[in-house]
């Protein structure tokens, strides 16, 4: 047994949750700074399905995505969920704060890798008359390439820092992040730039919604 495990077992029984298919306890605890893989690795659970026992949230979300659960649903108490498309059993019917957002980010990259793999090529996608845009994920980091007007611009950032909302197929935090990625990389603040980055992030979270 490791020293992480003693020191769950060791914790008082409120200190960590439990992922359960009828008796799952999420407790309320706000994300810690850093990226969200990094706070959920920090954040313990043992599990009572997939045969993980104690171990973290980012081991367990990691585990279930191996295993092709790539479908964020929402549970009949409100709750998210991950689970196989087509299928209501879910392994993991509870994801704490945060837990959404780190999915969205490896299928992100299960996205990428899977097109780079069939060789496809991302193109410039034109959100209106004066502002395109163009995506490629490659090892971790997501490389933005913006035209505006005559003008063509490069930004990045990694995929772990991606500001996902933690609602599948909302993009309001990452429209702001976006925004402010691009205009310290010299875009200019005019009219499109917000049209234009609610349809790079439309665009992102959709390539990542659609791995099946």
């Amino acid at each position: 047994m490791t020293d992480q495990q003693l020191s769950f077992l060791s914790a008082e029984p409120a200190a960590f949750d439990v992922n359960a298919v009828d008796d799952a306890l999420i407790r309320s605890v706000p994300l810690d700074g850093g990226t969200v893989g990094a706070a959920l690795a920090q954040r313990a659970v043992d599990d009572w399905v997939l045969g993980l026992g104690f171990t973290n949230w980012k081991s367990l979300i990691d585990h279930a995505l191996q295993t092709s659960h790539f479908e964020l649903y929402a549970s009949e108490d409100g709750w998210l969920g991950l689970r196989k498309h087509g299928y209501r059993y879910a392994p993991i019917p509870r994801l704490p704060a945060g837990g959404s957002a780190y999915v969205q980010q490896r299928l992100l990259v299960i996205a990428s890798a899977r097109n780079a793999a069939l060789d496809r090529q991302e193109k410039m996608v034109a959100a209106n008359p004066h502002f395109a845009h163009k995506c490629v994920i490659e090892n971790g980091y997501c490389d933005l390439t913006v035209k505006q007007g005559v003008h063509v611009i490069r930004a990045g950032l990694q995929v772990d820092d991606l500001n996902f909302d933690d609602c599948p197929g909302q993009s309001i935090q990452l429209v702001k992040q976006l925004e402010h990625v691009l205009l310290s990389a010299g875009v200019q603040n005019d009219a499109h730039l917000t049209s234009g980055c609610k349809s790079l992030a439309a665009h992102i979270v959709r390539l990542a919604l659609g791995v099946r």
